[in-house]
């Protein structure tokens, strides 16, 4: 059984996850993974105080970030800073169109 990266599953015309609390539930799940390569421990931990601090603001004028966020989660189960570095890579590149 071969198993495709989130990403890999995802195309243009593919649906895309849907950005609910389950995002945030496979967070907390990764925390409480035992596998986890302690040099990364740190990092991760931390990014993952970033999130929750993202997505615990109610602030209506940045819900769609927030929703951004949500679905950067469920593409990178696991893995928090890779989940928030394409966050902040889309929203940069959002930023640079927008000019």
């Amino acid at each position: 059984m071969s198993q495709q990266t989130s990403e890999e599953s995802l195309t243009p015309d593919a649906p895309r996850p849907s950005p609910t609390s389950s995002s945030v539930a496979r967070l907390n799940d990764y925390r409480r993974a035992k596998a986890v390569d302690p040099d990364l421990e740190p990092l991760r931990r931390q990014v993952s105080t970033i999130i929750d601090a993202i997505l615990a603001d109610n602030a209506p004028d940045e819900a769609e970030v927030r929703e951004k966020l949500r679905l950067h989660v469920a593409r990178n189960p696991g893995r928090p800073e890779k989940a928030l570095l394409g966050h902040l890579i889309s929203m940069s590149d959002r930023q640079d169109e927008a000019g």
